[in-house]
């Protein structure tokens, strides 16, 4: 499963990762670039063009399909996962298996470990750097009837998680580890089964991190920077070290203000942001 993402590569990144010039990105303007991407925000992907040749275009998270009745209000939350297992056949999900792939150009993702009574959220990623990207394998639409014209949303494709993540989670998406694989999930028409199988092996680099962050970003309005940043939590006793007159007086008052704003964020964030797909 993956409900949640980060997507704040620059425009000079996105190009660079697609191999594609900026002249043909469609609705660039549309990209939302968030620490803390949920169904419905607007994020690139790469898709071909009618000619065969790849193309960037914003779209949104969140599978809306085609045939989606005018005046109906969209459901991003709905579709925002496809198993892989089954893409092949579900009928709303095969007839884009020949000419609908895409590649979901992404910062990282985040996942959630159950720690005693609470979910810890876990951000994953590829490389060291801050531009590092991670590719996952999606299928898109265009439902012609959008509120404000033609509307073009995509669905990100899960697997079994690989032998790295299986603590974290029973699914992760599939991802594409280089431009080859991304190259040859967007290329030809028809995937068999056996292609299909092979691509959406579990990804099990050495490649793939992840570290603790915020319980904040629980909340899918909840959009600091400090999202994917690692979570280092002090030890408590710092916070008593002995210090002299009005500095300890100073040090214990923070103690107790932290304690509140804690308590306050935990109640506030710990159960928040977590939607099911239908897949």
């Amino acid at each position: 499963m993956c409900g949640r993402s980060r997507a704040t590569l620059s425009p000079q990144q996105v190009t660079a990762a697609a191999g594609v010039p900026l002249e043909r990105w469609r609705n660039s303007e549309q990209y939302q670039p968030s620490y803390n991407v949920s169904p419905g925000f607007s994020t690139p992907v790469v898709r071909q063009s009618s000619a065969g040749k790849p193309e960037l275009q914003t779209m949104k998270w969140g599978l809306v399909p085609s045939y989606t009745k005018a005046g109906e209000k969209p459901d991003f939350f709905r579709m925002f996962n496809a198993r892989s297992e089954s893409v092949a056949e579900k009928g709303v999900f095969k007839r884009l298996l020949s000419r609908h792939r895409c590649v979901v150009l992404l910062n990282g993702f985040y996942e959630w470990a159950k720690e005693g009574k609470h979910k810890q959220p876990y951000y994953i990623h590829m490389g060291t750097g801050e531009g590092d990207v991670i590719r996952m394998a999606g299928l898109f639409d265009c439902w012609d009837n959008g509120p404000e014209g033609p509307m073009y949303t995509y669905t990100i494709l899960t697997t079994d998680s690989s032998k790295r993540l299986q603590w974290l989670h029973d699914r992760m998406p599939v991802i594409l580890p280089d431009e080859a694989a991304a190259e040859q999930w967007l290329a030809g028409e028809a995937l068999d089964h056996k292609e299909l199988s092979r691509i959406a092996e579990p990804y099990n680099g050495d490649d793939l991190r992840w570290h603790k962050v915020s319980p904040a970003m629980s909340n899918m309005r909840y959009q600091g920077a400090d999202c994917a940043k690692e979570l280092k939590r002090e030890s408590v006793a710092s916070f008593f070290k002995p210090v002299a007159g009005k500095a300890k007086a100073t040090a214990e008052a923070a103690v107790q203000e932290t304690s509140g704003r804690s308590s306050q964020a935990g109640r506030e964030y710990s159960q928040a942001g977590k939607a099911q797909p239908i897949t």
